[in-house]
């Protein structure tokens, strides 16, 4: 898994280094059996801090995804495979991270152990992404104004995870 991680407090820094992904290599496996090999080598994740996340928009990220897509499109073209991919987005909330990975077309499904709700606008995504109140850490235990200790209440885990899904064809 390739990582960006939040080690910068600067947008604009943020995005230069950003670039490494959308010019990253894309592996394009020949058969199912390539599976494992895809998702290890075709998953990005993206972190940031409360503060950092507070300086980015949607557009911010869509114009960063739309060129993510466009150069996997032209690796898949000058490829010598016979299909696709499918690309995939993600908000993996216990990791404050935003996720993205690519597997062949060949796949009868996305490689995901639990419930997921496929969207066909990434905006909730990233939207959710930004807005997560905790990229700094999930509180174990928070206090309240009275001084009572409460856990922190998370039912995200009965959720399905919300999962762009576009078809980059050959």
């Amino acid at each position: 898994m390739k990582y960006k991680g939040e080690v910068l407090v600067n947008k604009d820094d943020f995005l230069i280094e950003l670039e490494d992904i959308v010019y990253d290599s894309l592996f394009i496996g020949g058969h199912k059996d390539d599976l494992n090999k895809e998702i290890s080598a075709n998953m990005w994740s993206i972190s940031l801090s409360k503060r950092l996340a507070s300086q980015f928009t949607v557009s911010d990220f869509m114009n960063f995804f739309h060129k993510v897509i466009e150069n996997r499109q032209q690796q898949i073209f000058k490829s010598n495979s016979d299909h696709g991919m499918l690309l995939y987005v993600w908000f993996d909330w216990q990791a404050s991270q935003l996720r993205f990975n690519l597997i062949s077309q060949i796949h009868e499904r996305l490689p995901f152990s639990g419930k997921i709700e496929i969207l066909d606008e990434l905006e909730p995504i990233i939207n959710e992404f930004i807005d997560f109140p905790y990229h700094d850490g999930i509180p174990i235990v928070e206090t309240t104004n009275e001084g009572n200790d409460v856990q922190a209440d998370f039912d995200r885990e009965l959720d399905p995870v919300k999962v762009f899904l576009i078809s980059l064809p050959k």
